[in-house]
């Protein structure tokens, strides 16, 4: 039998697939909650786990952060900066598996490129002339 689709569920899913920023499940929250303010935290996390499990959305597990939400499930890869968290999508190059899997059975890979969003890099920029200006 097949799950009812329930009016929440697709108020998250809506609210996630607006959200370009790669959300945690906190700012999903915050988003339904200004409209929906009778939806529960519990309930946008529940949903939220639940979808990635389904694979109706990505789950993005990043290094000393939050898990990230995004809505977009066509292969792509992402982008995280390495200043303020900002995550992007990327365009998905193909990868090779590897030779050797050390004895694992490989199901899935996730490509996160590491660096500067556009307004970090400006923001480092200015930093240094800033510096620069004073010695």
């Amino acid at each position: 039998m097949e799950e009812r689709n329930t009016l929440q569920k697709e108020i998250i899913l809506r609210t996630l697939c607006q959200m370009r920023e790669h959300p945690t499940a906190a700012m999903v929250y915050e988003a339904v909650h200004q409209n929906h303010p009778t939806i529960s935290r519990s309930t946008v996390y529940r949903v939220l786990a639940k979808m990635a499990r389904e694979g109706k959305i990505l789950r993005l597990e990043m290094a000393a952060c939050d898990s990230r939400y995004d809505g977009q499930t066509a292969p792509h890869h992402h982008a995280r900066c390495r200043r303020c968290g900002a995550v992007a999508d990327i365009p998905a190059v193909e990868i090779a598996p590897p030779s050797s899997t050390a004895g694992y059975l490989l199901e899935d890979c996730s490509v996160v490129y590491r660096g500067l969003c556009p307004a970090c890099q400006t923001a480092e920029l200015s930093d240094s002339n800033a510096l620069t200006g004073c010695l």
